[in-house]
């Protein structure tokens, strides 16, 4: 069964298991990203980073089923 953590020691864990450098970059470009889609306006008052996760969520699952339809095609 796995520990619960949280708080620092979260924080620390997180912190040991990514690459800093990759991390750098990806929080420049979601900073950038959060910008560039604040006035997108779905009429449901979903905040910016909420819009983010939904389209990189769709992204996702186009790559997954554009990978399937590949190997469907083989």
């Amino acid at each position: 069964m796995a520990k619960l953590t949280f708080g620092k020691e979260l924080i620390m864990d997180i912190e040991e298991s990514i690459d800093e450098y990759i991390f750098f970059e990806y929080m420049i470009a979601y900073t950038k990203l959060i910008e560039q889609i604040k006035d997108v306006d779905d009429g449901m008052g979903t905040t910016p980073h909420a819009k983010l996760m939904d389209y990189l969520f769709h992204k996702l699952d186009e790559a997954r089923d554009d990978y399937h339809k590949s190997k469907l095609e083989v």
